[in-house]
């Protein structure tokens, strides 16, 4: 098991870096952002999750195809010997802009996760409004959420939302939340820090909604978006 993980994981990354036609979904935290891969570039982000003795690690990758879209790739609890399932996830998120001057947009997207347990096949799917206030600059995303066991512990649909305040030109602000009882029914208050070359560190806390998501802890993740020449 662990060398078809090996080799799995040296597979996908060997696509994302030089096959340049797979992608994850750009998140707040956990959230799914507004933000969509530009055209001809990569976004990669790496993903640790920490409580108690627990730690969950994803990684995530996006392609940009133009139109607003996006196609992503996800790898799931890879590494992490006591999660209850791992998963390659694909999948693709697009947005629709409805005002320009307040970057007013309907995002949506989906992902189908597929179980490297032999678990099955599972998806979840969202959809949501975001703006962004012109005098504070801050950005507000709402809208709804539909998951599946292989991914959350349960099927549910839910609310989602999140708010993201610049500070300055590289240091800003952010919080998210997944409304209900399920592995992602967290509040995740915390921060962002854009490092040179397109490098950004976010780091949060998570706070359940029932003890039954999960214990709370720490949300560290790291990105870099590359340009296809």
């Amino acid at each position: 098991m662990k060398n078809r993980i090996i080799v799995l994981s040296g597979l996908v990354i060997y696509v994302l870096v030089f096959c340049h036609h797979v992608c994850a979904q750009q998140t707040i935290f956990n959230v799914p952002s507004a933000d969509v891969t530009e055209k001809g570039k990569i976004f990669l982000q790496q993903e640790g999750q920490f409580s108690n003795k627990f730690g969950l690690f994803t990684g995530y990758g996006a392609y940009g195809i133009g139109r607003h879209t996006e196609i992503d790739l996800t790898l799931f609890g890879i590494g992490t010997n006591n999660v209850a399932n791992e998963f390659l996830g694909v999948g693709f998120k697009s947005s629709l802009p409805l005002h320009e001057k307040s970057e007013t947009k309907l995002t949506y997207g989906t992902l189908i996760p597929i179980s490297l347990r032999g678990k099955g096949v599972g998806g979840y799917a969202y959809s949501h409004l975001s703006t962004r206030l012109s005098k504070l600059n801050t950005r507000l995303t709402a809208g709804g959420f539909v998951g599946t066991t292989i991914v959350h512990s349960r099927d549910f649909i839910c609310f989602i939302g999140g708010i993201e305040q610049p500070v300055t030109k590289n240091f800003g602000l952010i919080m998210d939340w997944y409304s209900g009882k399920h592995a992602n029914g967290f509040l995740i208050p915390g921060f962002y820090y854009n490092f040179p070359k397109n490098t950004t560190l976010w780091a949060g806390y998570q706070i359940h909604n029932n003890k039954a998501n999960g214990d709370n802890g720490f949300v560290i993740e790291l990105s870099k978006i590359l340009s296809i020449k």
